[in-house]
């Protein structure tokens, strides 16, 4: 049966069963020998996981809520782990700011997500990734940094996990679900945590949450870090919020009464077909050639009209200020265990953020709270090393297929062992000093939640 044709079968009986799906189809498979591949190629530690099952990838469309509550196509993907024998739980990944369609989760084949996607399904999870509203084969602008879609296209990609999962693999998920994601990830994951809690408590039940290097105090420490004027290595996400934002909340009438020109021109590079290292380029050329402002001087709030920008400087209840706050994800009292990661050297998002989200639970005496902060490294940097982990935490509260390794070669010696922290870094045997760590045995097994004190 060739794609087209199962993917038509598919639209039309899933539109009879389940309101929200429109389609699903396999896109790329992998061998358990090509995610062994991935960890090479990638330099991946094999202690992020062990590689049990083949896995299938498949893009999704379908309906999910907009802004205003109207229907509106959205797509995404699924990886399933291949002839799985056992209920696998399902891990949410949220994706960090991309711009072009090229590189959403949907497109599977093509993007990095794929590695989490493929790394987590071997290991025994339903990896779910949305491409939240306007992203990928989606409709209309994407909602940049809208807390409410994010979480609500996420949320309904989990629940049709859960209905499909029958039907692809033979067997249900488990009551198990995690969510991670990174930048704009980690504010989605965050968002998503608490429309859950606060809307979906009798349909879900979260198990952990890893949210990394999430703008979470919008209205707060990532709004101040944007008014120092200082340089800002990804100029381009200030109007993609704006443009996100004037969608949802009506900040303006003409693009006009905010930018100078030209930047009044970059509206266009945010129709899907652009990059975001494209729309940085082009803001830096626009800087130098028409206010003499060199790249490395330049700073987002350059963009502003003068006037614009000083009313929103003094107005407490100005629009965008107040859009800002609508968006703040840190102000509920979460029930259920989260470790946020976040890198004081990040120079995109400011630590601040997790700091502060932190400090808020903290004061509402919220249980099961962590933060951690993974060094002086800047936000691409900071990636990797929150992204294993999270990945590694996650894994200690995960209940996950027995992996059937033969033990008794090992019965009569001492197997060899290394422990290693929460970021999969290997530290000495005698370090006691941390709150969780992983023996990683020679034939793969680990002993989970170990705490020395």
């Amino acid at each position: 049966m060739n794609k087209l044709f199962f993917t038509l079968i598919v639209s039309m009986t899933f539109l009879l069963s389940y309101s929200q799906i429109i389609s699903y189809e396999l896109i790329e498979s992998w061998s358990q020998e090509e995610v062994n591949q991935i960890y090479s190629e990638y330099s991946i530690p094999e202690n992020v996981g062990n590689v049990i099952y083949a896995v299938d990838g498949y893009k999704l469309t379908y309906y999910t809520d907009d802004f205003d509550g109207e229907k509106v196509l959205c797509s995404g993907s699924i990886y399933f782990p291949r002839n799985i024998d056992c209920e696998p739980p399902i891990l949410s990944w949220q994706h960090g700011t991309m711009v072009n369609n090229f590189f959403a989760p949907s497109n599977i084949g093509n993007t990095d997500n794929d590695l989490i996607g493929a790394i987590g399904a071997s290991n025994g999870y339903i990896v779910t990734m949305s491409d939240f509203i306007g992203l990928g084969d989606g409709e209309g602008i994407h909602n940049y940094i809208h807390a409410k879609t994010q979480a609500t296209s996420t949320i309904d990609l989990i629940l049709i996990a859960k209905e499909i999962s029958n039907e692809i693999i033979g067997v249900e998920s488990n009551d198990q679900l995690f969510l991670f994601g990174y930048s704009q990830g980690g504010h989605a994951t965050m968002a998503t945590v608490k429309e859950i809690e606060t809307f979906f408590s009798d349909q879900l039940q979260i198990t952990a949450s890893a949210p990394m290097a999430g703008p979470y105090d919008m209205s707060g420490a990532q709004r101040i870090m944007l008014e120092t004027g200082d340089y800002y290595p990804n100029p381009g996400y200030l109007p993609y919020i704006i443009f996100s934002y004037d969608k949802i909340y009506n900040l303006y009438d003409d693009l006009n009464e905010i930018f100078k020109a030209p930047f009044t021109n970059l509206e266009e590079m945010y129709n899907g077909n652009y990059s975001m290292w494209q729309i940085n380029n082009y803001i830096w050329e626009v800087a130098q050639e028409n206010f003499g402002i060199s790249p490395y001087e330049f700073s987002p709030i350059n963009i502003f009209n003068e006037d614009y920008y000083q009313n929103y400087l003094e107005d407490e209840n100005h629009p965008f200020r107040l859009a800002l706050a609508d968006n703040n994800v840190f102000d509920f009292i979460p029930t259920s265990p989260i470790r946020m990661l976040h890198c004081s050297g990040d120079d995109n998002v400011s630590f601040d953020n997790a700091q502060n989200a932190y400090n808020y639970f903290v004061e509402n005496n919220t249980l099961n709270i962590e933060l951690i902060d993974g060094g002086d490294y800047n936000h691409e940097q900071c990636a990797t090393i929150a992204i294993i982990g999270a990945k590694m935490w996650i894994d200690s509260y995960a209940d996950l297929c027995e992996t059937n390794v033969n033990l008794e070669k090992y019965s009569n010696k001492e197997v060899k062992k290394r422990i290693i922290d929460v970021l999969g870094r290997s530290i000495s045997n005698n370090i006691t000093n941390f709150n969780f760590q992983i023996d990683v045995h020679e034939d793969g097994r680990y002993n989970k939640r170990i705490n020395f004190y």
